[in-house]
């Protein structure tokens, strides 16, 4: 018997999981809720995942390879990769999510566009369990009510876990990040060229850092905190916009997202 499993969250761990079981012939489902998703994420990713997950460098919006990380009072760290091969990469969430999406779909996992809403355990060890989802695929705002039966169930849905809500995970702890899109006139966008910044400090993280990456045409202005300070996380938010005020003189903001993250 073929064995079934659904993986519930086409992120990165969701869609890179769907691709391992889809390559050893296994029957798998990958459910994502929204396919166009943007994540506040500061989307820098090592070199050596580049190479692991086999990223093609057009999803890469920049090789950056001067950051600076600067302290609660302004002074600041250049940080400067020596080989002129290395590189940290910067993507948006919405293109690597999507192509790790596509590529597990491609290698044999079946895509649904669905809102996953009750998960039924079997009883014993022969039964399967029932995923009842809500199905997207054919537009409006309603959806079709569907089930699924499979094997087994991987839950990669965030934070707000339908997967761990229905299996009773308990509470644990996340971190809510708040990032804006800001389109930069041209002068200060090429201060940006291959250059990332990291801020620390309580006015923009009291446990984390914030950050200005560079992405194709805009830079990503973020922070990021634990949920007992998500009170706070448009203070922060306001805390790193101060602090870059004259390099990001004269930008657009063009998307403003925020999400917690496991």
């Amino acid at each position: 018997m073929t064995l079934r499993v659904a993986v519930v969250g086409s992120g990165p761990a969701g869609s890179s999981a769907a691709e391992v079981l889809a390559k050893a012939g296994i029957e798998t489902y990958l459910i994502e809720r929204k396919l166009d998703n943007a994540k506040p994420c500061g989307g820098a990713i090592p070199l050596c995942m580049v190479s692991e997950f086999d990223l093609p460098p057009e999803i890469i919006d920049r090789q950056v390879r001067r950051m600076k990380m600067i302290s609660p009072s302004n002074r600041e760290v250049d940080i400067n990769l020596v080989n002129e091969d290395e590189y940290i990469g910067m993507c948006r969430r919405e293109v690597l999510d999507g192509f790790l999406r596509n590529r597990a779909a491609q290698l044999g996992a079946i895509l649904i566009n669905a809102t996953v809403h009750k998960l039924d355990f079997p009883t014993n060890s022969k039964e399967p369990y029932t995923i009842h989802y809500v199905d997207h695929s054919e537009g409006g705002t309603q959806g079709v009510a569907k089930t699924l039966k499979v094997d087994l169930v991987i839950g990669a849905d965030g934070a707000n876990s339908r997967i761990a809500k229905e299996m009773d995970a308990g509470d644990y702890n996340f971190a809510i990040a708040f990032q804006e899109r800001i389109r930069l006139p041209q002068d200060k966008m090429a201060y940006y060229q291959d250059m990332a910044e990291m801020y620390v400090g309580n006015d923009v993280s009291t446990d984390f850092y914030a950050w200005v990456f560079p992405k194709y045409d805009h830079v990503a202005v973020g922070t990021g905190t634990m949920q007992v300070n998500k009170a706070s996380i448009k203070q922060l938010q306001a805390g790193i916009r101060a602090r870059a005020a004259r390099k990001l003189a004269g930008g657009q903001i063009i998307k403003v997202e925020a999400h917690p993250i496991p």
